[in-house]
């Protein structure tokens, strides 16, 4: 009898619980749908700080480059040159 139960309680797990698990959260995942305000805020704030510091870095690349003609935009500032050497 017990061997009867087991194959049941198998196949209904898997045509009729995991079907409805995978629909549940389907339709969680379509009612959520996109952005709220809080994230369209959040993003826009965002936007707006990264444009900040992008003018900043090209103020400062723009400053060294005056104070040092061998200053090339884009590559990085090594701090210690001697470090190089060490390695």
């Amino acid at each position: 009898m017990e061997d009867v139960f087991l194959p049941i309680i198998i196949v209904g797990m898997l045509f009729i619980g995991l079907p409805w698990l995978i629909f549940h959260y389907i339709t969680q995942w379509k009612r959520s749908g996109g952005l709220t305000i809080e994230d369209e805020n959040l993003l826009d704030e965002l936007h707006e700080t990264a444009r900040r510091l992008d003018d900043r870095l090209a103020t400062i690349e723009r400053i060294i480059a005056a104070d040092d003609p061998t200053f090339r935009a884009g590559q990085p500032v090594e701090r210690n040159p001697d470090r190089r050497q060490a390695n």
